[in-house]
């Protein structure tokens, strides 16, 4: 097997961009190294890891399981870099994070697990807050650092932010349904059809700010705090949803398929970034977990975004 990190860098930066001359300007490369890069990993791993149609590229099953393979390795290199080559002065002490639950289950683990092997001196102690208590909380001193959906924050006078991914929101539906057929599929056509409501986070607040600005609102049978009871319904055809890339997983807990497609809207993407208090002075650890996240999410990734 002949694997490089170029071709994994831009396997990685199509499909999160979902079209290659998006992912292209990411990376500064040309749209045909993108597409011989992804072309090549096909024939070295014997299957199809993305389909192409006329909005740009889907990845597959199999290319959804090898893309997180992808992002490990390219978040492993990035650690191994900083962990290696620089003096790093010795850093230990207390480190309290707050997260909130979409952060919990999505995002956290991996960074978290890379940080404790840079810094096992630090002694992190993390709590699962809604978002307006971490604010609240980060402006008092309770908390040194929250790793939240920035763009859901609302003391933005009194909070530094970095933010380290952007996830696009996009149609779930369960595999052959009819709006998967149609060239195009405004929020118009998801209004006709039942609709199942992730109501954590924030999530019924944000649909409806993006929905109104379209003078819609989507047909809503089933709210719910479960992401997987979200999955487990689109997939078995109960209705349908627009949630973000981040919580996505082609599967339900049963074994049933889900597609995603775009929507010719302007839908927000959903943001995840540290937020810690602009006037405070950050003790060491907090500033070590900073710059770490920096490494980890803003350097060398096509993933990343700038402060």
């Amino acid at each position: 097997m002949s694997l490089n990190l170029r071709q994994i860098r831009y396997f990685v930066a199509a499909a999160e961009a979902g079209k290659v001359v998006a992912a292209a300007s990411a990376v500064g490369i040309s749209p045909s190294a993108i597409t011989e890069a992804i072309q090549d990993l096909e024939e070295t791993v014997g299957t199809p890891l993305v389909t192409r149609h006329r909005d740009g590229i889907k990845v597959t099953y199999d290319g959804y399981v090898f893309l997180q393979h992808c992002r490990n390795i390219l978040s492993a290199l990035t650690a191994a870099t900083s962990a290696v080559g620089q003096h790093r002065p010795r850093v230990a002490g207390p480190l309290s994070i707050g997260v909130t639950i979409t952060v919990a289950g999505y995002f956290l683990a991996a960074p978290l697990a890379r940080f404790r092997r840079s810094f096992p001196e630090v002694e992190v102690n993390i709590r699962e807050l809604g978002r307006n208590v971490i604010e609240k909380q980060l402006a008092q001193g309770q908390l040194d650092i929250g790793i939240v959906l920035v763009s859901n924050l609302e003391r933005g006078d009194e909070l530094a932010t970095a933010t380290l991914a952007k996830s696009r929101r996009r149609l779930w539906t369960a595999t052959g349904h009819p709006l998967l057929g149609k060239p195009r599929v405004t929020l118009k056509d998801v209004a006709k059809e039942p609709y199942i409501q992730l109501s954590i986070d924030e999530a019924a607040a944000t649909t409806l700010t993006y929905w109104s600005k379209y003078k819609l609102k989507p047909n809503v049978i089933f709210q719910t705090d479960s992401v997987e009871a979200v999955r487990s319904l689109v997939a078995t055809g109960t209705g349908i949803t627009i949630l973000s890339d981040m919580v996505y997983r082609p599967w339900s807990l049963e074994g049933d398929k889900l597609e995603s497609r775009e929507i010719a809207a302007a839908i927000p993407t959903m943001d995840v970034g540290l937020a810690w208090s602009s006037t405070a002075t950050l003790p060491a650890p907090a500033k070590a977990f900073i710059e770490f996240c920096r490494m980890e999410f803003l350097s060398g990734n096509p993933r990343s975004m700038t402060l």
